[in-house]
């Protein structure tokens, strides 16, 4: 078994990544002359049942997924071939896989992070400014009497004012850091939450309370949740900001260039797939079909 790498690629980046690929390996050996129980053909490949229900079982997928990756994958194998990753016909489906790795490297050579230009970030900036606008947050903890009723509002009231009389609020968290002193029936519980904005998924009674707050501090009245009461310290205010294009440079130059990557790899599969390489087995069709769908039947 030999490969033959007539574009200048690496081994070493060849390699990687094919551990993953041995759960398929005694399911994908491509068999010489035909398959058993052909369902599609790709130029001049057939692809079996078994090998899709092969897929279907590893993935824990349905016939119609494995089906497409499967079509895919030879589509992008027999260009890969074309380009002059080539390999003897006689071998694995792995090296196939392999072929197709080299290829994708070669592509992804041409969009690295690196290779977007100042103006596609200024211009990704603006597209996306709105997102980069970080709102108002706000950092709280609290001392929270989980239980309802009279005797929970009252332990929590009086919580609140300890908090009020201390020079230092914080001594007072540690105080019931872990559960109510001694003597105290009621279950209670001290918690740091991280800085939340408006839209943080919390009880609305909680919510409207730590952000109609003018300051930071212990707030002025408990606040009831379906948890129970809350005695609540606003611990800090961050304003809203906008970042900058600085700030946001390196995550954007990876998100373009993987989007770049995508819309080359889609474009090159629907390319492939226009030339009419796909063939389906009427017969396998039928059988598969009992099973699950199949993928719209190339024209």
């Amino acid at each position: 078994m030999r490969i033959i790498i007539t574009v200048g690629m690496l081994g070493a980046v060849i390699l990687a990544g094919c551990g993953r690929d041995s759960d398929h390996d005694s399911a994908s050996q491509a068999v010489p002359g035909e398959v058993a129980r052909p369902v599609a053909r790709v130029g001049g490949r057939s692809i079996g049942s078994a090998e899709v229900e092969a897929l279907a079982a590893a993935e824990a997928t349905d016939s119609r997924d494995a089906l497409q990756r499967l079509i895919d994958q030879e589509l992008l194998a027999q260009e890969a071939g074309r380009l002059g990753f080539t390999v003897d016909r006689d071998g694995e489906r792995t090296i196939e896989r392999l072929m197709v790795r080299s290829m994708l490297h070669e592509m992804e050579k041409h969009n690295t992070p690196e290779s977007i230009s100042e103006k596609e970030l200024r211009e990704d900036y603006a597209m996306h400014e709105d997102k980069f606008r970080v709102p108002e947050r706000r950092r709280t903890w609290h001392i929270l009497v989980k239980a309802k009723g009279s005797e929970a509002e009252a332990l929590a009231a009086s919580i609140l004012g300890e908090l009020h009389r201390a020079k230092d609020p914080h001594t007072v968290f540690e105080r019931y850091a872990d559960g109510a002193p001694q003597g105290i029936g009621l279950d209670v519980l001290a918690e740091e939450l991280p800085p939340l904005t408006e839209q943080a998924g919390l009880e609305k009674s909680y919510k409207n309370a730590i952000f109609t707050a003018k300051s930071t501090g212990p707030l002025k009245k408990l606040v009831e949740t379906s948890y129970g009461w809350h005695a609540i310290v606003v611990a800090e205010i961050l304003p809203a900001e906008q970042l900058s294009i600085s700030d946001v440079e390196e995550a954007s130059r990876l998100r373009i260039s993987q989007g770049k990557r995508t819309a080359m790899l889609v474009k090159t599969v629907q390319a492939l797939k226009a030339d009419g390489l796909i063939r389906y087995d009427e017969q396998g069709v039928e059988r598969l079909l009992s099973r699950s769908g199949l993928p719209k039947r190339a024209d």
